[in-house]
Parts: C-alpha cells; structure tokens; sequence
C-alpha cells in the first residue's frame, strides 16, 4: 500500500507542475469528442430502429409498458455497450500515444537514476494492449449474463477494468526502464499493487467527464508506482548506479558496479 501511496502523491504533483497535462489530455479529449459526436448522430437512427423493431413484433403496440420497459432496457444496454468501447478505444490511444512521453518526461525529471535497460518493446506493448482489450470486451459480455444479481453491473465491470488496466500499464510503464528478468520479478512481487492500482484507475472510470481522462490518469499512477518499484528492486540488489553530471545535466551509467562502490 505504501507504493500505491507513493504514486498518488507523486502524480498529483506531476499534475500540479502542468507541464504533462497538455500531452497527457489531448488525444484523450479529441477521442472522446469523436465518439460523443458519433454517439450523438447515431443515436435517433438506432433507436427508432428499436422502436420499429417493437411495432413490428406480432403484439406491436398491444404490448403496452411491456413494450416500453423493453425498449428503454435495450436503450440502456446500448449505452452500457458503447461504454466498454470508449474506454477500450481511450486505452489504446493512451499505450501508443501517451505512455511513452509521459513515461520519458516523468522518468528524465524524477527517476534520472534509472538506467534504461529497454526490456520491452513497442510491439509486445501494442500486442499486449490489443489481446488484453479483446479479453475484456469478451469478458464484459459474459458479465451480463450475471447483471440481474444486485450490484453486480457494477461491481463485475470494475473488477474487469482494474484488470485491464494492470494488464495493459504494468507494462508499458516500465518497459523502457527494465530489463525482461525485471519485468518479470516485478510482475510476480508487485501484481497485487498493480491490481489495486488498476482498481483506482476504474473507479474513476465512473464518474462522469472525469471518465474521459482515466486511462491517462491511470497510466501516470502505473508510471510512478512501476518506477519507484523499480528503483527499490535494483538498490535492494545493489547492480546499478547512475551518476548525474551537474555541469551538463546528463547522466553517467554505471552498471553492475559492486555494493561497495556505491
């Protein structure tokens, strides 16, 4: 927990400096404008297809508020469809897009003492976000079937997105700063952390407008977890140094230099 900690505090302050903010946000909002606007016109269409669908049925109008009560169900699942969509669409703009600036500019400003071991790559990044995507969305259908117990619409969505979440951020944030032995060691020891942190990121997936911004928000809570993680790993083993130059700003790399020279 205290990790989880660690990043809130840490990406509040990141967000408070400003200068993240306009690359974090701006793809998100455009995308998130595309399919308000998208929504929005296609909308009328698809429910007076609805609405023809229950005036065509052998009953039509006879069926009175039980027509009704279906029809306002089927709208209601309609938006509850498109939900999962936007968000999926928002996380795969953010793994392209976001991550990797967010990551170098929060990295060069606050964990210059990392090494970068680029254990990972971009196309296991884009494969690992795209198979993780498609198992929520499957997963999100096979939830419906459990949405008449109480609370479980949403509870079960919450559960899938803070898995999708550590899925996908667990691995971006940290692919460019750890090695592939790395990657694992700290997917075994902080999985749990992940998760949470995942859980974060989908609450606020919930609340309105703010929804628009999570997958970024949450990738910065992955980006300051996974590195401060990160950092404590490598000091526990003693196998790493980076020198800065306070002259030039740059950075010197010395690694797997022994605890005594330290």
């Amino acid at each position: 927990m205290d990790l989880i900690r660690i990043a809130l505090l840490r990406s509040l302050a990141t967000l408070g400096r400003g200068k993240i903010l306009w690359e974090m946000f701006w793809p998100l909002l455009a995308a998130g404008l595309v399919w308000i606007a998208a929504l929005a016109l296609a909308w009328e269409p698809l429910t007076a297809w609805l609405a023809g669908w229950f005036d065509a049925s052998p009953e039509g109008a006879q069926a009175g508020m039980l027509a009704m009560a279906g029809f306002f169900a089927l709208k209601v699942l309609l938006v509850l469809g498109v939900l999962p969509l936007m968000y999926v669409t928002l996380l795969v703009i953010v793994g392209i897009w976001v991550m990797p600036r967010v990551v170098a500019l929060v990295g060069r400003e606050e964990y210059a003492d990392l090494e970068l071991r680029h254990g990972g790559n971009f196309a296991r990044s884009l494969w690992n976000t795209l198979s993780a995507s498609g198992l929520f969305l499957l997963g999100f259908l096979v939830s419906m079937i459990f949405w008449w117990i109480p609370g479980a619409a949403l509870v079960l969505p919450w559960l899938l997105t803070a898995w999708l979440n550590k899925r996908t951020f667990s691995y971006d944030c940290l692919m460019e700063h750890a090695d592939a032995e790395e990657l694992r060691a700290l997917e075994a020891r902080e999985g749990g952390t992940f998760f949470w942190l995942g859980a974060i990121g989908a609450a606020l997936a919930y609340v309105p407008l703010l929804n628009l911004f999570a997958p970024a928000l949450t990738g910065l809570l992955f980006v300051h977890a996974g590195l401060e993680a990160l950092r404590r790993l490598r000091l526990e083993r003693g196998a790493w140094i980076v020198e800065m130059d306070a002259a030039t700003s740059e950075s010197a790399v010395y690694p797997h230099l022994p605890k005594g020279k330290q």
